[in-house]
Order: C-alpha cells, then structure tokens, then sequence
C-alpha cells in the first residue's frame, strides 16, 4: 500500500536533489506493484491455506487424543479386573490343589486297605508244587491213622475174644 501510495501520487515521499527534480517513473511502477500484489494475494492464499490445515490438523489431534484417553481408560480398567480375575483364579487354584492334596492322601488309604483286604479275601491258585506237597502229607497223615485203627482194632478184636471166652 505504501509503494502504491508513492508511485501513485507522483511526488510524494520526494528528495529534493540538489540538481533537479525526481520524480516517480510510471510505467516500472505498474509492474512491480503488480508483481508485489500477486505475491500479497499467493502468501494470503497459502496462509488461508496453512492455517484451514492447521485448524483441521488441531482439531484431528484433539480427536485422537480424546480417543486415546478412552482406550487408555478402557485399558487400563481392563487391567484391573484382569488382575481381579487372575488374583481369583489362583487363589481357586490353591484351594483346588489343597482339595487334591486331600482327596489324594484319602485315595491312597483306601488303596492300601483294598490291597490288605484283597491279599485275605482273594483266593491265591495255588501251585502245583504246593498242591502236591498237601496231597502227599495228607495221604501220609491217613496213612498214620490207617496203621493206628489197624492196631486199635486188632487191640479192640482181642478185647472182644477175651469177654465172650469169659
């Protein structure tokens, strides 16, 4: 606005020299003040330009950050009762390996008794070499009692041939 107020009213802003007089060349002023105003409306244009950019990149991040704080928060509550849950679980998890502890000592007595139980209970096959050996004794043994009934009844014959000569 300056340059077009000087090179548009002639003399304005004039030194005196001290030869003549100045005065303001036409024709050069048109091209630079029209120069000076393309540039005036392209940095107008690219400072709207910047600061409706600007303006959307603020508004873009105010967005993201709000949507960060959500999933921060979110997050961070999942956290905590993902801490709870897990807090829960291993505390379950004591107890159901105490509850085993106990149901495992209560099985293996009642195993050992099975076995005591079984062992007088559960007839054994015997072997043969055992089945042979009781034969043998009991065929022994009833042979004993065949050689004491022999004597007995020859004992108990000669008894009986002295009461009926008597």
């Amino acid at each position: 606005k300056v340059l077009k107020d000087y090179y548009g009213k002639g003399n304005a802003l004039l030194q005196q020299p001290v030869v003549g007089t100045h005065s303001a060349s036409g024709g050069a002023a048109g091209g630079i003040i029209g120069l000076l105003e393309v540039c005036e409306s392209d940095f107008s244009k690219l400072l709207a330009e910047v600061e409706a950019d600007e303006s959307e990149e603020e508004k873009a991040y105010e967005k993201q950050t709000k949507e960060n704080k959500l999933a921060r928060t979110e997050k961070e509550t999942s956290v905590k009762y993902t801490h709870k849950e897990v807090t829960r679980a291993e505390k379950a998890l004591a107890e159901f390996q105490d509850d085993l502890e106990s149901e495992q000592a209560e099985l293996d007595a009642v195993v050992e008794y099975m076995a005591k139980v079984n062992k007088r209970c559960v007839a054994k096959p015997e072997t043969y070499a055992d089945r042979k050996a009781k034969r043998e004794a009991e065929i022994e043994g009833l042979k004993n009692a065949l050689d004491i009934l022999e004597g007995q009844a020859i004992g108990f014959l000669s008894v009986a041939r002295r009461s009926t000569r008597a």
